[in-house]
C-alpha cells in the first residue's frame, strides 16, 4: 500500500485557509455550540478541577473562547489556517482568555502536561497517515495525568479512506480514533455520544455518523506487579 503524501504542508500552505473561507458564514454566526454543550454535559462535574484546555482544529477559536468562559480556564487553540487564526485573534484576543496559534496536530507548541482538557475538534480524519501517530503522541504529551481527552470525529462501522473532494491528492480517513489511545492502557473511555453529521440524533447511515468520545488519562495506568513467591 502506498501512503498518501504528508498533508500538513497542504493545509498550512493553502487548504486550511480554503476550508475557513468555505465555512466563514458558520463562524460568523457562531454555530456549532452544540459541540460545546455536549462536551460540558459530560465534563461539567469536573469544572472546579479544570484550569486549562486546548482545542486542536479550533478554526477561529469561537468554541475555544466559549469553553474558556464556561470553565473559567486558560485556553489555547491550534489551526492550520492563518486566516482563521487572524480572524479569531481580532474577535477574541482582547479578552486575554485564549491563545490562538497556527499549526498542525503533529507539532504542538506547548510544554508537557500543559492542559487539563485536550479536544480534537473534528480534525483527526484529515491528519495524514504519516503524521497520525505523531499527533497522538503530541496530544498525550501536553495532557496532564488525570486530564480529559475529547475527540469529535467520524464514527464509521469500519475504517476506510476516501479522496478529499475539495482538493485532488489529499485524503480523509475514517476510523476509531479513541482506540489509538485506549490501546495504550493509559486511557479509559467513559462516555460516547454518536449522532448524525447533519443533526443531533443517531443515524443508521455509517457514512454520516460522527461521535464525541470522552477519555480519562489515568494517573496510574498499571497496577504494581505481584510480589514474587518464595521458593519452597
Amino acid at each position: 500500500m502506498t501512503l498518501a503524501v504528508p498533508q500538513t504542508s497542504a493545509f498550512i500552505e493553502k487548504e486550511g485557509d480554503a476550508w475557513f473561507e468555505r465555512n466563514r458564514g458558520a463562524y460568523e454566526a457562531h454555530e456549532n455550540h452544540f459541540e460545546c454543550e455536549l462536551l460540558v454535559s459530560e465534563l461539567a462535574p469536573f469544572r472546579d478541577e479544570i484550569d486549562s484546555l486546548l482545542e486542536i482544529g479550533c478554526g477561529d477559536g469561537h468554541k475555544t473562547d466559549w469553553l474558556a468562559r464556561f470553565f473559567d480556564a486558560r485556553a489555547a487553540g491550534l489551526d492550520p489556517s492563518g486566516k482563521a487564526i487572524d480572524y479569531g485573534r481580532e474577535r477574541f484576543g482582547a479578552s486575554g482568555r485564549v491563545d490562538l496559534r497556527t499549526g498542525t496536530a503533529d507539532k504542538l507548541p506547548w510544554a508537557d502536561a500543559s492542559f487539563d482538557i485536550v479536544y480534537f475538534g473534528f480534525c483527526l480524519y484529515l491528519v495524514g497517515r504519516t503524521e497520525l501517530l505523531a499527533a497522538v503522541a503530541e496530544a498525550d504529551r501536553v495532557l496532564k495525568y488525570g486530564g480529559f481527552l475529547v475527540i469529535l470525529d467520524f464514527d464509521p462501522h469500519q475504517p476506510h479512506r476516501r479522496e478529499y473532494h475539495h482538493r485532488q491528492g489529499l485524503f480523509s480517513y475514517k476510523q476509531d480514533y479513541p482506540a489509538l489511545f485506549t490501546g495504550s492502557a493509559g486511557y479509559h473511555l467513559f462516555a460516547k455520544r454518536s449522532f448524525s453529521h447533519s443533526g443531533r440524533h443517531f443515524t443508521t447511515d455509517p457514512s454520516e455518523r460522527v461521535a464525541m468520545s470522552f477519555l480519562y488519562k489515568e494517573k496510574e495506568a498499571y497496577a504494581p506487579a505481584p510480589a514474587p513467591q518464595e521458593a519452597r
